[in-house]
């Protein structure tokens, strides 16, 4: 079972940018898969993936499985990708590990991308 998360914005020309988020339930400082992305139907000037893992508890976030730029170890832990080669969406997945005395892990994206000569951004939480 995953808790997953999404959200819609919508440009002027009613192009929507959606963006997803996905985690495997995490018991207490335990560890689990997850997969974000930020996705459009048309190719924008450019799109970011911004997600972020924060905790209740002790203890130090730790990621792995992602080679992009961002924190790993502060709470929040956040991880960015943005794409700006004409690709329709920025994805990024992984595993996630709670501090050994967390006792909650929730995540957030927020997708945003440059298109049709505007910035729109839709976030997502679970």
């Amino acid at each position: 079972m995953r808790k997953a998360g999404a959200a819609i914005a919508y440009f002027d020309n009613g192009q929507p940018i959606t963006a997803n988020m996905w985690i495997q339930p995490v018991s207490n400082g335990g560890c689990g898969s997850f997969s974000s992305s930020a996705v459009m139907n048309v190719s924008p000037n450019w799109i970011r993936n911004t997600t972020s893992f924060y905790q209740y508890g002790v203890g130090s976030i730790s990621i792995k499985g992602v080679n992009v730029s961002g924190s790993g170890t502060s709470n929040p832990a956040t991880l960015q990708w943005t794409n700006s080669n004409g690709a329709r969406g920025s994805y990024l997945s992984g595993t996630i590990c709670m501090g050994w005395g967390a006792f909650y892990l929730g995540a957030d994206v927020a997708a945003a991308a440059y298109y049709y000569g505007n910035l729109r951004t839709a976030s997502a939480h679970v």
